[in-house]
């Protein structure tokens, strides 16, 4: 982690500065809560089926589930977590922090039956846009995890009125590419030196 203590974007585009903005991002900022059941901590529950028939429930999650990303980290191999996170998996564990403090965005996580953390999603504000992330434990990539957490973050970020979400990922990155793919939103794709910038515009 470096010196500041707010996220920023993962690549920073050119977009105009707001009021009230940190850094890009706007503080203080709710999220509509999901709509189904609910967990023994009061966090609503989604449930959401995998393409292989699979079920996972889908719930905000916020600081007091550091514990259980903390978890989801090490059941991450490296390469997972240099994909996710600019500094690599040694600075990942520094970043969870920030993404849960709820001040930035909101964080969505998947979990199984007995609640353990299987990915997870953030949604990130930059200005009238919003960035998304996901991160999902390797040994759950390509069985819809991802897809079911970014289907979850474009719905927050539609009632939010976000003009467009964008991801920053690599070329390389099978796992958010499919799901973003897999949206049927219409995606611009932009090369920006090592990374990629996928964007869709939301709304009518």
């Amino acid at each position: 982690m470096d010196k500041w203590d707010t996220p920023r974007p993962t690549l920073r585009l050119p977009r105009p500065a707001l009021a009230g903005r940190v850094d890009g991002y706007r503080s203080g900022r709710g999220c509509a809560t999901p709509d189904a059941g609910t967990t023994r901590h009061g966090a609503a529950l989604t449930e959401a089926e995998l393409a292989g028939g699979e079920r996972v429930w889908l719930r905000r999650v916020g600081a007091d589930d550091l514990p259980g990303a903390l978890d989801l980290h090490r059941r991450c191999s490296p390469a997972t977590l240099a994909q996710r996170y600019p500094g690599g998996a040694g600075e990942a564990d520094g970043y969870l922090r920030h993404l849960l403090d709820g001040r930035h965005g909101c964080s969505v996580a998947a979990q199984s039956a007995d609640g353990e953390l299987l990915g997870l999603g953030h949604l990130l504000w930059d200005d009238g846009e919003s960035e998304v992330a996901l991160l999902v434990a390797d040994a759950w990539q390509r069985r819809g995890v991802g897809g079911a957490l970014l289907g979850k973050l474009v719905s927050l970020a539609v009632a939010r009125r976000s003009a467009g979400v964008y991801a920053v990922t690599r070329p390389g990155d099978a796992e958010l590419l499919g799901a973003l793919r897999a949206t049927g939103l219409p995606l611009t794709e932009e090369p920006e030196a090592d990374a990629l910038v996928v964007s869709a515009r939301l709304g009518g």
